[in-house]
């Protein structure tokens, strides 16, 4: 007679054969949770420490009258062997310096690094693990992560679904859903819904609305992990201009990585930002550092196919916020000339005091009309409150070699 092991290692044999290794892996695992807690009475739930960050994401109106709802979380496991960051030192300390442009550099912050905003990064993606989506009562779904512990989905829901859940949610903007792990844990996404017609701002955070000196190696780690992160005078107050006057919405869409959204969502809330979706990237350890992701060419095209998305799925008049910093002036130009009746206002900060008429910023523009984008660097006395008038800023003019005057001949 075949005893409980056996038949449990035939049954593994035959049915994950054709899977990979880390499918396997999370295969077994379940299997062992289901073993034990059927035949040996464990309750094998309070060994797991499993957690998910639901990411803000938006909910476009189709032309057919429905919506397409857009869902993106990460599911990842802490340890409680190590309560500060679930690793042993050495490990740790490899990790860190990954993190910075330099082992050097590592070793000189390693004592002031704030441990909330390291700990995102030292947790393991729970991988190829089945996600149970719930929206209202009527829509039930399931989704599985990949091989980041990553899920991104979107569901079509029809347009009187929709206009229920937002009278139970009293939001006429925004509605929620639950997305419920392996352990019965139960996290709760909000969907920000966007009407085919309306205006929506796209912004980005570092250097845009927090100083985080991205040009810098050094500097950028001490903003990103050590010092409080420092707002950029003025931004929360335009920004909330613009909301008042033109109900509009607001996507904060970023090159720095994922794993500090709720930080950053702390910041968006402690300045009094306009709530937002966020699209951030997902840090992988094969970057060599934290500076390198920022700049890298993955993230001028993250942000580039997500404007692509705003695009497609409405009919939604852009205004895109950037600085200097980056790619934003190459990015932002490239869209406007791409679709220009959609792109209505681009606003670049000047993080080196650049001038308007600098080459960069003329060959980024090329063929924008000159009212439609402007350089600003302060805040409140450069940026509109009226988004359909022309900047304020004066243009820049070519200068013409004064004539001498013509002397009269003797």
């Amino acid at each position: 007679m075949m005893t409980i092991p056996s038949v449990f290692v035939l049954c593994l044999c035959l049915g994950l054969i054709h899977l990979n290794e880390g499918q396997l892996i999370h295969k077994l695992q379940d299997k062992i949770k289901k073993v034990a807690s059927q035949n040996l009475g464990l309750d094998v739930t309070r060994y797991d420490h499993e957690e998910m960050m639901l990411f803000p994401n938006v909910g476009f109106q189709r032309k057919e009258g429905d919506w397409r709802l857009n869902l993106h979380g990460w599911r990842f496991q802490t340890s409680k062997k190590n309560k500060f960051l679930g690793e042993s030192s050495s490990a740790m300390a490899q990790r860190i310096a990954r993190l910075v442009a330099s082992t050097e550099q590592a070793v000189y912050y390693n004592d002031t690094f704030q441990r909330d905003r390291l700990k995102p990064f030292m947790v393991q993606d729970e991988t190829h693990e089945k996600i149970h989506i719930m929206i209202g009562t009527k829509h039930n779904y399931t989704t599985k992560t990949d091989g980041e512990g990553q899920f991104r989905t979107s569901f079509i829901i029809p347009n009187e679904d929709v206009q229920e859940l937002k009278r139970a949610s009293k939001n006429n903007q925004i509605v929620t859903y639950k997305a419920i792990g392996d352990n019965a844990d139960l996290w709760e996404g909000k969907i920000h819904l966007l009407e085919r017609n309306g205006l929506s701002v796209i912004s980005d955070i570092d250097d845009t609305i927090k100083i985080s000196e991205v040009l810098d190696k050094v500097r950028l780690v001490a903003n990103t992990f050590i010092h409080g992160f420092r707002v950029v005078e003025g931004m929360p107050e335009v920004y909330r201009g613009w909301q008042n006057r033109y109900n509009c919405s607001f996507h904060y869409l970023s090159a720095m990585p994922d794993q500090l959204y709720t930080i950053t969502k702390d910041f968006i809330d402690d300045h009094k930002f306009p709530d937002g979706t966020f699209h951030m990237r997902h840090f992988r350890w094969a970057s060599t550092s934290i500076y390198n992701f920022v700049h890298s060419v993955d993230t001028k095209m993250h942000k580039i196919n997500h404007l692509r998305y705003f695009v497609f799925n409405s009919l939604r008049q852009l205004v895109l916020v950037g600085d200097s910093g980056e790619r934003d002036p190459e990015i932002y130009g490239n869209v406007a000339r791409m679709y220009p009746k959609r792109v209505r206002r681009i606003f670049i900060r000047a993080v080196k005091n650049e001038k308007d008429d600098d080459d960069r910023f003329l060959k980024a523009f090329k063929d924008v009309p000159r009212e439609k984008w402007m350089i600003f660097r302060d805040p409140v006395r450069d940026l509109p409150k009226n988004l359909d008038a022309p900047p304020s800023a004066p243009q820049p003019t070519t200068k013409t070699p004064s004539k001498k005057p013509k002397s009269n001949p003797k």
